[in-house]
């Protein structure tokens, strides 16, 4: 295969522009191109949007990578046609309208860069809400045997037109290679990573909390909340129940101390020390935790299912209960379980399948078709109107439509 050697010969290196609208969609862009060889001319933009991340997401985020302590310009969403111009491949790194609206402006490009997408960690149960919003992209990356699977059969049952490819890459941020191995230390201290969508319920929370609290006053052990965002600020998902305010609300009630747990923000990659253990209901600090070698609890307690993000796990050896928690019971994942779930041998490195579409959108062979074109100025019309009109206009124009 072709790789940046090739670059060279053909005049310049490869101009890649991912946009990114939120702290999660951010930390992947960042290492997404951090991870892509010296052929590549690498650019990360920000859109304008109520996503758009604090000073100290930002500093998360961009950690670590080719963006960290510079700047990320924030770009409003008119602009975009104007600030892609010129880029090779467009990496739409965002949440789903978004994405959409990054594609719809870089396909009226001449010449037109080759359009790529995904999403920032865990991505099953996959959905056609995904794939719909990104439906005029040439590529769709997954992140393991398993999404792959997951979302070819999904587009292959919704009958989607097979111009979009499906890949398969790794996260960016995992680093073993092919597999991490178990990290031999004595225990000191637990990490719990909310996840904004799960639990849904107040009182699930709660218990969540009190568990690491009984953790705490049991075992001396350090317990720490690490947040993705304070209560209010802005992230990826919206949380109705922001853990460090139920903690407050607890502490208020006297039904905890104040000082079993501490809360902070920041890099997850900081978290991830020799002698730590992460606990989550469902969340891609899972994965890193496991890729640093450390143990595990995924809780089960609410169900294991799609709807709670954590089906993912079956058959990992990471499920466990709130009582393993106050118990201090960790667990280390299942080998079979690794090799189909996120980490994968990565044959072709990413930047080689994406220098693929980068030479074929410079000798412009990269096309839309006018099926899709018009099946997706349809659908942003659908949704605008939605909007936009009254109810009663909205079933007038849908019934005159009809």
């Amino acid at each position: 295969m072709s790789t940046g050697a090739d670059a060279g010969t053909a005049g310049a290196r490869f101009r890649i522009t991912a946009v990114a609208d939120s702290d999660s969609y951010l930390k992947f862009a960042c290492a997404t191109l951090q991870g892509l060889g010296p052929e590549w001319e690498r650019r990360v933009l920000l859109v304008r949007s109520p996503l758009q991340p604090t000073h100290e997401q930002l500093a998360a985020a961009t950690a670590g990578t080719f963006q960290d302590g510079r700047a990320v310009p924030v770009v409003p969403a008119g602009t975009l046609r104007s600030v892609l111009a010129g880029s090779d491949v467009v990496l739409a790194a965002a949440t789903g309208p978004v994405a959409e609206e990054v594609f719809g402006h870089a396909a009226r490009l001449t010449p037109r860069p080759a359009l790529v997408s995904a999403l920032p960690g865990v991505a099953i149960p996959a959905t056609g809400k995904a794939l719909a919003f990104r439906a005029l992209g040439d590529a769709f990356i997954t992140h393991s045997y398993a999404e792959c699977r997951a979302f070819s059969d999904l587009a292959e049952a919704l009958q989607q037109e097979p111009e979009q490819r499906i890949l398969v890459s790794r996260l960016p941020f995992l680093k073993s290679n092919p597999r991490p191995e178990p990290v031999q230390a004595p225990l000191k201290t637990v990490v719990f990573a909310p996840q904004a969508k799960v639990p849904v319920e107040r009182e699930d929370r709660v218990a969540i909390l009190q568990a690491l609290a009984a953790l705490a006053r049991r075992s001396g052990l350090t317990v720490r909340v690490k947040l993705r965002a304070w209560a209010g600020e802005p992230q990826t998902h919206r949380e109705q129940y922001p853990f460090d305010t139920l903690w407050n609300q607890l502490v208020e009630a006297r039904a905890a101390a104040g000082h079993e747990l501490e809360f902070c923000t920041g890099s997850m990659a900081d978290q991830l020390a020799p002698g730590t253990a992460m606990v989550t209901v469902s969340s891609t600090a899972a994965l890193e935790a496991v890729d640093a070698g450390l143990p595990v609890l995924i809780l089960s307690d609410f169900g294991v299912s799609e709807e709670m993000l954590n089906k993912v796990f079956t058959g990992s050896g990471l499920l466990g209960t709130l009582d393993d928690l106050k118990a201090g019971r960790f667990f280390h994942p299942e080998p079979g379980w690794l090799r189909d779930n996120y980490f994968h041998q990565q044959d072709t490195p990413l930047g080689d399948l994406l220098a693929l579409y980068a030479r074929r959108a410079r000798a412009g062979k990269l096309v839309l078709s006018d099926e899709r074109l018009a099946a997706n100025r349809r659908r942003r019309l659908r949704l605008r109107l939605r909007t936009l009109l009254p109810a009663p206009a909205l079933k007038l124009v849908l019934a005159l439509r009809r």
